[in-house]
């Protein structure tokens, strides 16, 4: 579903994926795409935000106080600037064997690429 708030900044989100632990980003990314694309929630707001990282059992004053980070900003620009130089230009894109699939419909098309090798 097209969430009605489209575009959001969504620099907190992304640097939180740098903060929080290993054994929780799969559950974050899932619980923040599901929000936005989904349940048409406004993570423009910090409140909603802290739901879900509440949800997470995330420490949402260590998440906030992370991603101030000067590191974890940089490491951001980072893989920012390498996904710009591979065409990478929105979520969900994978890439596979030099080919770019892009949008969740396409995820098809990206495993029989996969399963090409």
């Amino acid at each position: 579903k097209f969430n009605k708030k489209f575009p959001i900044n969504s620099l907190t989100i992304m640097r939180g994926i740098l903060v929080i632990n290993e054994n929780k980003k799969r559950d974050y990314i899932n619980k923040f795409f599901n929000a936005y694309w989904s349940l048409n929630i406004d993570l423009s707001k910090k409140k909603q935000i802290v739901k879900i990282l509440n949800e997470l059992k995330i420490d949402k004053d260590d998440f906030f106080l992370s991603i101030k980070n000067k590191k974890i900003k940089n490491r951001l620009k980072k893989l920012t600037n390498e996904a710009y130089k591979k065409n990478i230009f929105g979520a969900p894109t994978f890439l596979v064997n030099k080919k770019i699939f892009w949008g969740q419909d396409r995820l098809e098309y990206a495993i029989q690429e996969i399963k090409k090798n």
